[in-house]
């Protein structure tokens, strides 16, 4: 096995890991109001008065209350969005990882590489625009881990689906040669 391909089996595990991990993060934005710590995640928000007590809210239940800001059902939206492209992503990390494992040809129409690459390019851009529109800029809230995550595991999804989608060696029966 190359130096390429190890390089790429890494990523794909590191990716996967990262995104599943972001994905379920409690805390892609973080914010301080009245001595209130709250943690926004893709699903759900932590409301913290002190370390000892928090609770839990389902995004769904807080945008039907009278206290959800404007903009709570966008970043709900983007959010699901969000959530859903990082769990397929990590998916097709896992494909990739397995056809780079066992050294075998994919036999799909599209390579899961190609389908990898185009996942995590949507993944970037919906991330960034589930953080830059969510509606907690005016209390001046900020950037959590969740979303360094989500960061950090979709650079390896690309790096990953470079690597992999390229380094299988060519079948005999590729019908574009």
């Amino acid at each position: 096995m190359d130096s390429t391909t190890k390089l790429g089996l890494g990523a794909a595990a590191l990716a996967a890991v990262l995104l599943v991990m972001a994905a379920f993060s409690s805390a892609w934005l973080i914010g301080e109001n009245y001595e209130i710590t709250s943690k926004v995640g893709l699903r759900s928000v932590d409301i913290c008065a002190n370390e000892s007590s928090c609770e839990r809210v389902d995004l769904s239940t807080w945008a039907e209350s009278p206290y959800a800001p404007k903009g709570l059902s966008t970043y709900i939206t983007l959010g699901t969005i969000s959530f859903f492209t990082a769990l397929i992503t990590a998916g097709f990390m896992l494909v990739l990882l397995g056809y780079g494992i066992s050294k075998k040809a994919p036999r799909w129409p599209v390579h899961p590489g190609s389908i990898s690459l185009l996942l995590s390019i949507v993944l970037l851009v919906v991330g960034v625009l589930t953080l830059a529109l969510h509606p907690f800029k005016s209390a001046g809230w900020g950037t959590g881990p969740g979303f360094m995550m989500l960061g950090g595991g979709d650079v390896a999804a690309l790096v990953a689906a470079l690597f992999l989608g390229r380094s299988l060696p060519t079948d005999e029966d590729d019908w574009f040669e």
